[in-house]
């Protein structure tokens, strides 16, 4: 019988995930010939033998493909058969890969969990025990092709026997760059303040289990970066490394050995328990279980917790001797600043926070933050999509030139994208500071690299003032554009479902601040909003900030400026308010709104749930990003009573658009404050807001023939709001969108700015 022959280019994530030895396998199987190798961004398959064997080999390819492989596309073309004799795995071809797909980091497999276990095993509690089926990826990576010369791993060359099973095709570790063995791999050890050495191997992991049982505070090296970690059951250590850390309030998360742990002090079930057990590893935000049994400074006053379980060979071994133990786990950063990934850098900069240093030799070529999720109206959103995610790449309904979106200035992160496919990078942080937007540029470098897409549109947010902002004018110069940052939210949304280039929606964007295209603060918008072009058809009304930025650190001064015009002055004095200077702060700001000096105008939705919470005593100075607001959904969460507050809409005389009397809100507030708990009024505001936004937004889709309602922004991490809208809207009549793969919040501006780059878009007027 005459042989066919097909050729077949597969796209997505196949390099480093086992797939050549995959193909080699099921292509002997079904007594095929031909040949398999990586082309960086895709991989080419050449195919000999009979029609049926052939169509079965399709078959398997989808049906059996590794764990960590996903197929993007497959493209087949029938050639002339070149007479091979048997199936050969070639290697890779060096040069210049476009759209190539690095693996993410992912968690230790069940495999490998079970070898570093077992006393009969050479990979005996070895926490760098790695397959083709798990193991660190893209930290790893300095350059493509993704082949073990091109990593960090080149530094540590194989052994005989980690050689055999690695030009093995049949041996799961097949071509696994980071694959090593006690031989040949990399070590770990455990250091005091000065990097002297107390213990090696897994006397070293040992060692620190029981100085973290003791109450001590250690930084563990990672995949991506440095942790500082403690013991949570404790309140002695973890208030320690607060006063340390300088960190009063904010939430740390905390690693447990597995699902059945974390059910003593929280709830999985559900979405959130899939997302925590997956092989993915994310922080996982869940609510606080009523015999909450961590040390309350955990995560003081809010009623979650981030929660993961481990995901490297070092995690598991800690938790060996400890099985019941929970581990205080943040990244080993200050606030906005890049996370610590290097030994000397570690010795030197956690000096007075970390107690010892479980460190090892292998280099982390590219930082990593941890990826934080919480279940929202049911689904799972992204807060910080990063490790296990980045870099895999978020399929486009349409193509796109080759672009670069280089974020806003907080939460910063970057995206490349070409054609039908865009790469957000890692999380990078607050871009106002020297070193995070030094590491911001390194992203973009590296990220181009790795791609292999060169910009030739480059896309900013519209304040002038922004570091990345000035960076792309300067690298993107007349091919820049600037893009107002709500516009991006929306631009991100449409795309993170898949929506088709001539879909028009009314969008929702509640924020905390982003500069308006008309100078003012904005932060509460509605959109008629499409690919190429919106319309604000409305907002929050504008409220006073007292200060400018001061307003967001003390939410007392919002309070202030909202009220003020409604109340007198004793009225306002007598409120429940703190001010860091007292009596003396609360006349300069009196005096500000008096005079109109230093005041700024905002809509942002942030802005008012922040003074809310201020009004009601539940949080009066922010000590971290949303943390105000944050606890207002918390106390919201104990409400045992329906409250009703005003909810009014008017229509602004100059524009003509729709506003949201925030003002009267507030004053509601004010007038059964005493009457009602705090909790039944966190509650009243959260469900009074989302209620007069949905009625804008319902109206204003019905007025123009749209179909679907969408919502971003950084207040859509608010269950409440989130789930009270979403309701309202489909009770309407109208299809809910929300984000589905990127951040609602501003991990998602660089998506949107690509996007809108990548489609060129010229006319002013419309962003």
């Amino acid at each position: 019988m005459k042989n066919e022959a097909r050729l077949l280019h597969i796209t997505g994530t196949v390099q480093g995930v086992g797939f050549r030895p995959f193909i080699y396998q099921i292509a002997k199987a079904h007594g095929l010939f031909g040949y398999v190798k990586n082309l960086g961004n895709y991989v080419e398959i050449l195919l000999e033998g009979n029609l049926e064997s052939l169509d079965n080999f399709l078959g398997d390819l989808l049906e059996k493909k590794p764990p960590l492989a996903k197929i993007t596309e497959i493209k087949t073309k029938d050639v002339p058969a070149s007479g091979y004799s048997k199936f050969i795995i070639l290697p890779s071809e060096s040069g210049v890969f476009e759209n190539s797909i690095i693996p993410p980091d992912t968690a230790i497999c069940e495999q490998c969990r079970s070898e570093i276990f077992d006393p009969s095993s050479r990979y005996y509690r070895y926490p760098f025990t790695v397959c083709t089926n798990c193991g660190p990826r893209y930290t790893t990576v300095r350059t493509l092709p993704y082949d073990r010369e091109n990593t960090t791993m080149a530094d540590f060359p194989l052994c005989p026997e980690c050689e055999k099973e690695y030009t093995d095709p049949l041996n799961r570790r097949y071509h696994a760059q980071p694959v090593c063995c006690p031989k040949c791999g990399p070590e770990i050890w455990l250091s005091d303040t000065e990097g002297n050495i107390l213990a090696k191997g897994y006397k070293a992991i040992v060692y620190a289990s029981d100085f973290l049982q003791q109450g001590s505070i250690l930084a563990i090296k990672g995949f991506g970066g440095f942790h500082i970690a403690c013991n949570a059951r404790k309140e002695e250590p973890v208030k320690e490394l607060r006063r340390r850390l300088k960190r009063p309030e904010q939430p740390f998360a905390v690693m447990a050995k597995n699902a059945g742990v974390v059910e003593t002090f929280a709830e999985v079930e559900g979405t959130g328990g899939v997302c925590l057990t997956s092989y993915r590893r994310p922080i996982t935000i869940l609510p606080r279980s009523k015999k909450f049994n961590l040390a309350e400074s955990v995560s003081p006053g809010l009623h979650n917790i981030g929660v993961m379980l481990p995901y490297t060979g070092t995690q598991s071994l800690l938790f060996d001797r400890m099985p019941d133990a929970v581990y205080v786990m943040t990244s080993a950063n200050l606030p906005g600043r890049p996370m610590v990934i290097e030994n000397k850098e570690a010795l030197e900069k956690l000096k007075g926070i970390a107690d010892f240093y479980l460190l090892h030799n292998r280099v982390v070529a590219n930082r990593n933050d941890d990826t934080v999720i919480r279940i929202v109206n049911g689904q799972a959103a992204y807060i910080r999509r990063s490790r296990g995610f980045v870099p895999e790449p978020v399929e486009l309904p349409f193509d796109v030139e080759a672009s670069i979106g280089v974020g806003a200035e907080m939460n910063s992160t970057v995206t490349v994208a070409k054609g039908k496919f865009a790469y957000i990078s890692q999380y990078i942080g607050n871009t106002s500071y020297v070193e995070t937007f030094k590491y911001h540029s390194e992203v973009v470098r590296h990220l181009i690299q790795l791609t292999g897409i060169e910009p030739l549109h480059w896309g900013c947010d519209l304040h002038p003032a922004f570091n990345t902002t000035r960076f792309a004018l300067k690298m993107g110069g007349e091919n820049t554009l600037k893009i107002q940052h709500h516009i991006a939210h929306m631009l991100a949304l449409m795309a993170d479902n898949s929506l088709p280039l001539d879909s028009r929606i009314l969008g929702i964007a509640l924020d905390g601040v982003g500069y308006g295209s008309d100078g003012t603060v904005w932060g509460g918008e509605l959109f008629e909003s499409s690919y190429l072009g919106h319309e604000r058809v409305g907002h929050l009304l504008p409220q006073p900030m007292p200060g400018g930025d001061l307003a967001s650190k003390i939410p007392s001064r919002m309070v202030l400026g909202i009220l003020f015009g409604k109340l007198g002055r004793e009225e306002l004095e007598k409120l429940p308010l703190t001010f860091p200077q007292g009596t003396m702060e609360f006349s300069t700001v009196m005096k500000q709104l008096e005079t109109g000096v230093n005041v700024i105008q905002s809509s942002s939705t942030g802005k008012v749930l922040d003074a809310a919470a201020a009004m009601l005593g539940i949080c009066g100075i922010r000590t971290y990003d949303g943390e105000p607001a944050m606890k207002l959904e918390s106390a919201a969460r104990m409400s045992t009573h329906a409250v009703d507050l005003p909810v009014i809409i008017r229509k602004d005389r100059s524009t003509g658009v729709h506003v949201l009397d925030t003002t009267e809100l507030l004053l509601g507030v004010y007038e059964l404050s005493g009457m009602y708990p705090s909790s039944d009024l966190a509650f009243a505001v959260e469900e009074s807001l989302a209620k007069g936004v949905s009625e804008i937004a319902t109206s204003l889709a019905a007025k123009k023939g749209l179909e679907m309602i969408g919502l971003s922004g950084g207040v859509a991490y608010n269950d409440h709001i989130t789930s009270c809208i979403a309701r309202n809207v489909r009770e309407a009549g109208f299809e809910f969108l929300a984000h589905r793969q990127v951040p609602c919040g501003d991990g998602c501006i660089s998506f949107g700015q690509a996007l809108a780059a990548g489609l060129s878009i010229k006319p002013e007027e419309e962003f």
